[in-house]
This record gives C-alpha cells, sequence and structure tokens, in this order.
C-alpha cells in the first residue's frame, strides 16, 4: 500500500453534493452517472491505475470504494477523500475490508477506524517491508496499525503474494543484467506493486534479504 495524493474533488461532484442526495445509489441514477464516472476517472488518475489497496493493476474488475464502509458512516459516503479506486475482488482489497470490518473498530468522532491505516490521511512511508516470497509486512513489529491494515484487506492473499514475488524476481533479474533502478522501474511501471519492487530495488544496497 502507498500513498494517494488525492486532486481537487470533480466539479461534478461538488454540485451533485449541493443538492444533498440521500443514498450512494443516487448517483448510479441515469441524470447523475457522469458524477461516477468523473469521480472513478479522476481516481484512477490519482492512483496511477492502481488499485488503492492491493497496487494492483486496475484493469477490467474495479470500483469506487468507501475506504469508511457506508454503513458505518453514512455522512461519508460522499466525502472526496474516502473515495479509493479499488480492485473488485471478494479475496482481498476493499472488498474483502467491507466483508470483514465492523463498526466497534471506528472512531465515529475522530472519522477514523482504530487501526486501520488510510492511504489518504495516513502516512505510508517506512511502515511496509516485503519478503522475496511477496508477503508483506510491518517493518516495525510494534506497528499494530500496519499489521491491522494488512489483515483487513488481506494482502497476503496467496494470488497477491504471487504477482508481488514475480515483479521482485522481474527486477532483481534485470539489476543482476546491470539495468540501472531508474530503468527498471520504467520497464516495470505496468506490472503494478511499485511499492513491492522499490523495496526489492532498495534491498540491492546491502546484503539483508527477508
Amino acid at each position: 500500500m502507498k500513498n494517494i495524493i488525492k486532486s481537487e474533488e470533480p466539479a461534478s461532484l461538488k454540485e451533485f453534493k449541493a443538492k444533498k442526495p440521500m443514498d450512494w445509489g443516487t448517483i448510479h441514477k441515469d441524470e447523475n452517472k457522469h458524477v461516477y464516472e468523473d469521480c472513478i476517472l479522476q481516481c484512477m488518475e490519482d492512483q496511477n491505475n492502481l488499485c488503492g489497496y492491493t497496487e494492483a493493476r486496475l484493469n477490467e474488475q474495479y470500483h469506487i470504494d468507501h475506504f469508511i464502509k457506508r454503513s458505518i458512516d453514512r455522512d461519508m459516503t460522499f466525502e472526496w477523500e474516502n473515495m479509493i479506486a479499488s480492485v473488485h475482488d471478494s479475496r482481498f482489497g476493499a472488498d474483502f475490508k467491507d466483508k470483514n470490518i465492523t463498526s466497534k473498530e471506528y472512531d465515529s468522532k475522530k472519522k477514523r477506524y482504530y487501526h486501520i491505516l488510510s492511504p489518504v490521511w495516513d502516512d505510508l512511508s517506512n511502515r511496509f517491508a516485503y519478503s522475496t516470497r511477496g508477503a508483506i509486512m510491518p517493518i516495525d513489529p510494534n506497528d499494530r496499525d500496519a499489521y491491522q491494515t494488512i489483515e483487513r484487506f488481506n494482502l497476503n492473499e496467496a494470488s497477491l503474494c504471487s504477482r508481488r514475488k514475480q515483479a521482485m524476481a522481474a527486477a532483481r533479474k534485470m539489476l543482476h543484467a546491470q539495468m540501472a533502478k531508474e530503468e527498471v522501474t520504467c520497464y516495470l511501471a505496468d506490472a503494478g506493486f511499485p511499492t513491492a519492487i522499490a523495496y526489492e530495488l532498495s534491498m540491492t544496497d546491502n546484503d539483508d534479504t527477508l
């Protein structure tokens, strides 16, 4: 997971919110579909076409996820910073989070989950490391929030680990072929999982591996 720098919310969303819509379903009505399209396209652009939680490439199955689940806090439904483009897969990411998270994990006063990191609101730098098997883990073994985030989004699901492992192995192979790190990053730009790749590249400065 990496930080997302959100652009200003789309003008169409501002106009839509001024009408005080009651629920999310309203945005999918024919007269409002352009609002949803504007939002999902801006989210994808802000995220470089990567899932905001898994960093997998957004291809066919994706949607706008509400980081703070709508059923937990309906007041966050149309908040732009609560909208994240995510893959649609029940095994991990937003869908897995929504099936497993509960209102007990939410601080209604602070409008934050107690121990789940947001890619928009929280600083994610130096929070996660990756094993050569493609598994993600907290850098600090005492980082409860990082552990909980990995668990709630099921970021160590087998297929995700496998895809990270492949991307990291490709980066390692290119480095062994004397390709510069900047070239490796550019070459693998469409592979997804940029944080795992960057971690792999950083590890070539020493002999430590996980």
